[in-house]
């Protein structure tokens, strides 16, 4: 091994350090950047979910009330529900406790009584990306959350 075998051994030795702090930067932002909301106060305010067979709008209200409008994109019919919502922290999980309208099925089509809800509670994980709240999952409907004037 020659002097220039060495340099070229150290070069690669500080490269290898910068690279390993790069990715503790990268892993500690992207961690940082995903996680669940801290309590219920964090989920008030305003969500829209848009998707093929309807556009919804849930409120999150301060006293665990809920109001969900639901706007159907092929005959615009909109149908509203009430109720009452609870957040479990621990597992970043909002249950609707009655009332919430599950306007499409598993396979992404139309429930035909969505109107009417069924009795029992409807569970959807809370989380939070890059600053923003987003309540369900993206194979189904995924509640965004925005600003009063900017959704």
């Amino acid at each position: 091994m020659d002097r220039a075998d060495i340099e070229r051994w150290q070069v690669s030795l500080q490269e290898m350090k910068i690279m390993k702090y790069v990715l503790f930067l990268v892993m500690a932002f992207f961690l940082g950047a995903c996680s669940k909301p801290k309590s219920a106060s964090d989920l008030v305010g305003n969500y829209e979910a848009d998707y093929d067979v309807a556009r919804e709008k849930v409120t999150l209200n301060n006293d665990n009330t809920f109001v969900q409008e639901v706007t159907l994109k092929s005959t615009g019919k909109v149908d509203v529900a009430k109720g009452t919502f609870t957040y479990y922290p621990r597992t970043g999980y909002v249950t609707f406790n009655e009332n919430y309208m599950i306007v499409i099925d598993g396979f992404r089509k139309l429930n035909p009584d969505y109107v009417h809800p069924q009795p029992g509670l409807v569970s959807l994980p809370a989380d939070t990306y890059f600053g923003r709240i987003y309540i369900g999952v993206s194979e189904g409907v995924l509640y965004k959350k925005f600003d009063s004037g900017n959704p």
